[in-house]
């Protein structure tokens, strides 16, 4: 009988694994998986420094501090908790987001050195600090508000300071957009105006 030749089948190459992104670059956490910072290849590639990706511009820190000043002691007279700083929130137990400034009930607030656990009754948000991968800033923004909605969160003001635009969203539809000369209501009897508030600044 004739020997038959079995071929052999070439030996695949090991699987080449990048560097790990470390937990620092983790800015939210989806389903169970990572949403990076906005420039965090960057980081990886060691052309920037984590702290270059996280900083945030004049602008945007600048309307978050008058954001504060104007709002805190408001609200704190009608019952409310005003947070700011880029709050953790546990959504579910495999989702985290993160709040620029989040306003809570009163009773509702616990000031315990861990993410919270609780909806706030209104988020609000100045522009997008993901790396958007594999989804438009859109789908990020959309997904975002979604996720809040459905965690309790009544109501979600986006501020993009590019376009000079504000997106408010509510449980109900639709949602709704205003130029920075609009009076923005943030919860009944408290409301703000950003073109008036940079004027003051």
């Amino acid at each position: 009988m004739e020997a038959v030749a079995v071929q052999k089948k070439p030996a695949k190459s090991p699987r080449k694994i990048g560097p790990k992104v470390p937990p620092a670059l983790i800015y939210e956490i989806v389903s169970g998986k990572p949403i990076y910072y906005k420039g965090y290849k960057d980081v990886m590639n060691k052309t920037k420094t984590i702290e270059e990706i996280t900083m945030e511009s004049q602008l945007q820190s600048g309307l978050k501090a008058a954001l504060s000043a104007v709002l805190y002691f408001l609200l704190k007279k009608l019952g409310y908790q005003l947070a700011t700083g880029e709050l953790g929130i546990n959504i579910s137990k495999t989702g985290k987001r993160g709040a620029d400034l989040a306003i809570y009930k009163a009773e509702n607030w616990e000031w315990k050195p861990n993410f919270s656990n609780l909806p706030p009754e209104v988020v609000i948000e100045i522009d997008v600090q993901a790396e958007l991968e594999g989804m438009t800033e859109m789908d990020y923004i959309s997904s975002k508000i979604k996720d809040y909605v459905e965690f309790g969160v009544k109501k979600v003001i986006w501020i993009f300071t590019k376009q000079q635009l504000i997106f408010v969203a509510t449980a109900q539809l639709p949602w709704l957009t205003y130029d920075w000369s609009a009076e923005i209501e943030v919860v009944e009897g408290v409301s703000f105006k950003l073109d008036d508030m940079i004027k003051v600044a």
